[in-house]
């Protein structure tokens, strides 16, 4: 089971299971735990709330009931299906999941296509299947006006993660009153997040629905092991002993585990840079020294020495977006390593600004540093308002798509680390796990962003062999493509 799979990898999941699927009975397809949660749905709950464990395929059962509820005509309950994830891969996804589940089920159906819908003046693109009974499931863009209007069952995958999940959830529930059927699954992402407001309404009768809960122990119970490993077998794969499997899954969510697989909120009201922000962040050209295009540079510096990582990381500037270029990252590197690799960045790139966090062994890394390289070296003690500054700094940028990271589970994982707490008008954040979790990347993204959003200072660039220029400025005989493409210290390893 991948935590953080690609779409490639996820396409290969799906061509797997298939292909497992031919070797079963049709009423062993899904799993107990699928089955039930899709007889529920089957039973025409008008409001349906789902929360459940990372990675144990209900949307799979979902897209199952879809293609069943899309297949019948009118006099059988079939209807239209609109199906919101929270980016555009999602949508995809969950249509070729459909068709998938169409095959196996031996239902007739269109080939996958894309569908213009009109939104007053605008144009949203979404992907579509169509059956012989002339219902349809479309996958709608994660907006809530998108499913204004629309009548049929509304299927909203992982609304935690949604970017405005409260408008969203306001928009479908209002489709109720026509007849319609709303339903929503999602992992947990803190208690004060409106998905688990939605549970703890219905719940105390505030709203009326229906929740459901499937945790990680529920699945295994089910069969979810057996299933993946089955899946495992047709790709010529294997897959640890189940014990050892087990113990795997959870240590990779850590401390974690209790919300991402047990079902069980977190304290804080979520991570402080929303998922869907992180995603529309990655490309594969970041973190590629080679690719750098000779613009201004701004970097930040987490400092460490034994236990925690020592992380650089520097940004090209290219049209108001943040480019990743330069990682260091490395556990128990001596300051002369770390130093040698920001001061080459200093010879090869346009060094603008180079904040460093300041804080206790900091303290001495930046009065050498300045020494160094004068007032480009900014220091910046981590506490209180400068550490809510900085975040906020990083969570503006990530959200207004200025920013350009690898696609990286253990970037994801640090930039998720920080957590919002108490509302949004105090803006209170804190490290999650009681500071058990150091976020180093997300500090040196931080201080990155920050230096890029000061006003620019004048310096003096001198260049590889002697010659100087005006900030800003390029020396023709050095400062070309092939200079600014040196690489030689720039790995993209990560600890």
């Amino acid at each position: 089971m991948l935590a953080n799979p690609t779409p490639a990898q996820r396409a290969d999941e799906r061509e797997a299971a298939e292909a497992a699927f031919s070797t079963l009975d049709r009423g062993a397809l899904l799993l107990p735990y699928q089955a039930s949660a899709m007889a529920r749905m089957r039973a025409g709950v008008s409001l349906l709330v789902i929360e459940k464990s990372r990675r144990i395929g209900l949307t799979w059962a979902v897209a199952a009931f879809a293609v069943m509820s899309a297949a019948s005509q009118a006099s059988a309950g079939g209807d239209n299906c609109w199906y919101m994830g929270y980016d555009m891969e999602m949508a995809r996804e969950f249509i070729e999941t459909c068709a998938m589940w169409a095959r196996a089920f031996g239902i007739a159906a269109e080939q996958a296509d894309q569908e213009v819908l009109a939104d007053g003046d605008k144009e949203v693109l979404a992907f579509r299947i169509r059956f012989a009974s002339g219902f349809k499931i479309v996958a709608l863009p994660s907006v809530p006006r998108a499913i204004r209007g629309k009548q049929g069952k509304v299927l909203i995958d992982e609304a935690a993660f949604h970017k405005n999940i409260a408008e969203t959830l306001k928009a479908a529930i209002a489709l109720l009153m026509w007849g319609g059927q709303v339903i929503v699954w999602s992992t947990h992402d803190g208690v004060d997040n409106p998905f688990n407001v939605l549970i703890d309404d219905i719940r105390s009768g505030k709203k009326k629905g229906e929740v459901l809960t499937i945790d990680f122990d529920q699945a295994i119970k089910d069969g979810l092991y057996e299933r993946i490993a089955l899946v495992a077998k047709v790709k010529g794969k294997s897959v640890l002993p189940k014990g050892e499997w087990i113990d795997d899954i959870f240590d990779t969510y850590g401390d974690a585990a209790d919300e991402e697989l047990r079902c069980i909120p977190s304290a804080g009201s979520g991570s402080l840079i929303k998922p869907e922000d992180i995603t529309a962040a990655e490309h594969e050209d970041c973190g590629r020294p080679e690719l750098y295009m000779g613009g201004p540079c701004f970097g930040g510096r987490d400092v460490a020495r034994r236990r925690d990582g020592a992380i650089i990381w520097n940004f090209e500037h290219i049209r108001q977006v943040l480019w990743l270029r330069d990682r260091y990252e490395k556990v128990g590197s001596s300051f002369a390593d770390q130093d040698a690799f920001m001061d080459e960045l200093f010879l090869i790139r346009r060094m603008l600004a180079m904040w460093i966090d300041q804080t206790g062994m900091g303290e001495k890394v930046v009065e050498d540093a300045i020494r160094r390289h004068g007032s480009r070296v900014v220091g910046k003690l981590l506490t209180g308002p400068t550490r809510l500054d900085l975040a906020l700094s990083l969570a503006d940028r990530f959200a207004r798509g200025m920013i350009r990271i690898p696609p990286c589970p253990i970037i994801r994982a640090d930039l998720r680390a920080i957590k919002r707490v108490g509302s949004e008008e105090s803006g209170t954040i804190r490290i999650v796990n009681e500071g058990k979790v150091h976020a180093d990347r997300f500090w040196s993204a931080a201080l990155a962003s920050r230096a890029a959003d000061m006003p620019p200072a004048l310096y003096r660039y001198q260049s590889v062999n002697g010659r100087a220029s005006a900030a800003g400025g390029r020396d023709r005989d050095d400062d070309g493509p092939n200079r600014h493409r040196r690489g030689s210290r720039f790995g993209r390893g990560a600890y």
